[in-house]
């Protein structure tokens, strides 16, 4: 039986929420999370408005919270709203940077 690393990182649990008009996320936003989170965030996205996703409380992201960020986009470009991002966590905005995505980003961070 393997032991665990001693400098392995345990992400905390996804949480997703709606909160004060906006679809609030908390916990690790990564790979094992994202798809769960994706469901669940639209499942709870006002009928009408903007589509609002809260990040402030994310504390660990991977690219696959960068391709979330993209379904977002896609979801509410079929809606016809637009996107707001309150929260961007820095490593989040680093990898979309890095990545060429930078400008979707921003785009979504000012509705």
């Amino acid at each position: 039986m393997a032991t665990p690393r001693v400098d392995a990182v345990v992400p905390t649990p996804l949480r997703v929420e709606a909160r004060d008009g906006a679809v609030a996320l908390s916990g690790a936003l990564v790979f094992d999370t994202a798809p769960d989170a994706l469901t669940r965030s639209l499942a709870l996205v006002p009928a009408a408005g903007p589509l609002v996703i809260d990040l402030t409380a994310v504390s660990h992201t991977d690219s696959a919270a960068l391709a979330l960020l993209v379904e977002w986009r896609r979801a509410a470009q079929r809606r016809g709203v637009a996107l707001e991002l309150r929260g961007l966590p820095s490593q989040l905005g680093a990898l979309a940077a890095a990545t060429g995505l930078d400008e979707l980003v921003g785009r979504a961070s000012a509705g």
